[in-house]
């Protein structure tokens, strides 16, 4: 009974990924048809540091604009100015 108890507890604590699925259908509905998976702003998946262009954009827009949290709508402004 330990031995499968202690993989499951391990799991269920275990920290979520920082790129969200839902942000890839969030910008979808926009019309944002370059986000098409996670890696279009993680240059690897669930690496919260590391980051393309999109993905460091939209941190330092994040703290420009003092959010707690990204928001997908911003990248209308990205590829507005490309």
């Amino acid at each position: 009974m330990r031995r499968v108890t202690l993989p499951i507890l391990i799991f269920a604590l275990a920290p979520g990924a920082s790129a969200k699925v839902p942000w890839v259908k969030r910008a979808r509905e926009l019309g944002i048809v370059q986000i098409e998976t996670c890696k279009s702003c993680h240059a690897e998946r669930n690496a919260k540091d590391s980051l393309k262009e999109v993905g460091t954009w939209l941190v330092a827009q994040k703290a420009a604009r003092q959010a707690a949290e990204c928001d997908v709508a911003w990248l209308k402004d990205y590829y507005a100015r490309k």
